[in-house]
């Protein structure tokens, strides 16, 4: 049974990697906080603690390391940005020194395709200039930088950049644009799109945890950076489509368009995943939708929960930016 420590498994991915892992009869461990609650399976090994405060015999006889922790978007990075390089490039950078020093073979990192900024209309792919100008995807590049730099012979690391995730999870999140817009469909009756030209590449949570199985069981011979995504949207393209998976489904609504600027705006090619680690994604925003609708009840249903926004729950643990 190989043993798998994941940092921050108890959030929006890891509650739906958790129980895919248990289904294969790994045998997992999640450090975490618990910030936004805990969703995870009954089996699932707990250590609510800081990852800054575990030791070379914490991680020693895992077979593999997972990070996912850290500030996990923009509002939150600018929020508090100092907390942001701590937790992004810090905190991944000790956890895979130790993972090394322990002995551990694989170190998988969730970095962010946010790194790549602002691309104009290039595909980008995992050998592309990366260019962020913002917090987060700043953080998260440095925090792939470092974990990269540890491989060797011995410590076989992977760096998936994720295109932005949609789609249900116990531990739910509606601060992610597929989910956002559901959710204002939902609510309001429309959709605002703030501007339908930019890109973005899109991903399941379903897909995403079916990326980390395949990086877990990849041949140790492989290493490197992949991105992960199922296509690029620009918002035009995904508010439609949204709309008509909604109507779909009974649920008439509007699309406003906006065209505010963007700060970021890139799109990325996946072959490289998809020949090395054999990941083919399968489900589009539209199905992400339908799973959506499918685990909720629209009559009883709040979409008020503070931990559904990672920003609120950050605000209240850290004060109000002042």
């Amino acid at each position: 049974m190989k043993k798998i420590l994941i940092a921050g498994g108890a959030g929006y991915i890891g509650s739906v990697l958790v129980p895919k892992l248990i289904e294969r009869q790994y045998d997992v461990t999640v450090v975490d906080l618990l910030w936004f609650g805990n969703s995870l399976p009954d089996e699932t090994n707990i250590i609510n603690a800081d990852i800054r405060s575990l030791t070379p015999d914490d991680v020693s006889g895992f077979d593999v390391v997972i990070f996912m922790a850290g500030v996990s978007n923009d509002p939150m990075a600018n929020f508090n940005p100092s907390m942001n390089f701590v937790e992004n490039a810090s905190s991944p950078t000790y956890l895979a020194f130790i993972s090394k020093e322990a002995g551990v073979q694989r170190f998988v990192y969730a970095s962010s395709c946010s790194i790549y900024g602002y691309t104009a209309d290039k595909l980008m792919n995992e050998s592309s200039h990366v260019s962020p100008k913002f917090p987060y995807g700043i953080s998260k590049m440095l925090g792939e930088s470092a974990v990269m730099s540890f491989e060797d012979e011995t410590f076989r690391p992977i760096s998936l950049r994720k295109g932005t995730v949609g789609g249900y999870s116990k531990r739910m999140r509606y601060d992610l644009v597929v989910n956002t817009m559901t959710k204002f469909a939902l609510t309001e009756g429309k959709i605002v799109v703030n501007n339908p030209s930019v890109w973005r590449p899109l991903t399941d949570v379903r897909d995403i945890a079916t990326a980390y199985i395949r990086a877990i069981e990849a041949s140790p011979e492989i290493t490197g950076v992949f991105n992960v995504s199922y296509d690029n949207y620009t918002m035009g393209r995904l508010a439609d489509e949204i709309r008509d998976e909604l109507l779909n489904n009974g649920i008439t609504v509007d699309i406003e368009i906006k065209n505010i600027p963007e700060c970021r705006n890139y799109k990325v090619t996946n072959n490289k995943i998809k020949d090395q680690l054999d990941f083919v994604p399968q489900f589009s925003p539209g199905d992400s939708v339908n799973e959506i609708l499918r685990n909720i009840d629209l009559s009883t249903y709040s979409f008020d929960d503070k931990t559904y926004y990672n920003i609120k729950v950050f605000e209240e643990l850290f004060g109000k930016q002042q």
